[in-house]
């Protein structure tokens, strides 16, 4: 349940949220390789992307046409001007976790009271105001605390020896340090009275 939660429900509940087919793909594909039934919104997506396709080629467009056509059907094209693609949103969040988990890596090295040392020092790294750096730090914070108490509610944790909470995890190594950011929030939930 833990892995479900994770890396299929996330990414189902960001495509709903964004309407991003780059997260309906990654449910899809995380869905996949842990033997998980796929979302059915993830589903209906991929059965109306299978219906313009073979729309797209029962008419194929001319041959310099033919990427235009096909993101399009996927859903992966500018929506209008000044809409930026879903590439570029899916790229920015990956961004905005990054800079997060440098900030919480930053946080750890000087302590909780001196963080604003950390945001500073991310300011300068990312170019970026301290408070943009804090806003998306505390955003970040926030949804692992919400994740963390989702994953106790569930029952989803499993303890290891010393009672340090365990979660199977795979991915990048941003996805790693965020199960690692979530586990931490487990252990302080767990802690508090």
């Amino acid at each position: 349940m833990t892995t479900y939660l994770m890396y299929v429900a996330r990414y189902r509940e960001l495509f709903l949220e964004t309407k991003n087919p780059i997260y309906a793909w990654r449910a899809f594909e995380n869905a996949r390789r842990l033997k998980y039934p796929v979302p059915e919104e993830v589903l209906d997506y991929l059965l109306n992307v299978a219906h313009r396709i073979v729309g797209v080629a029962q008419d194929p467009p001319r041959p310099a046409q033919r990427p235009v056509a096909l993101a399009k059907a996927l859903k992966l094209h500018k929506t209008g001007a000044g809409q930026g693609s879903a590439f570029a949103e899916y790229s920015r969040r990956l961004q905005d976790r990054e800079i997060a988990l440098d900030t919480a890596k930053r946080i750890n090295y000087y302590g909780p009271d001196k963080s604003d040392y950390a945001f500073d020092d991310i300011s300068k790294k990312h170019e970026l105001s301290k408070s943009t750096v804090r806003r998306n730090f505390l955003a970040h914070k926030e949804r692992w605390c919400a994740m963390a108490k989702e994953l106790i509610n569930s029952e989803g944790i499993k303890y290891g020896p010393a009672g340090k909470p365990e979660i199977r995890t795979f991915g990048t190594a941003d996805d790693m340090r965020e199960a690692a950011e979530i586990l931490e929030e487990i252990e302080r939930i767990k802690a508090q009275p």
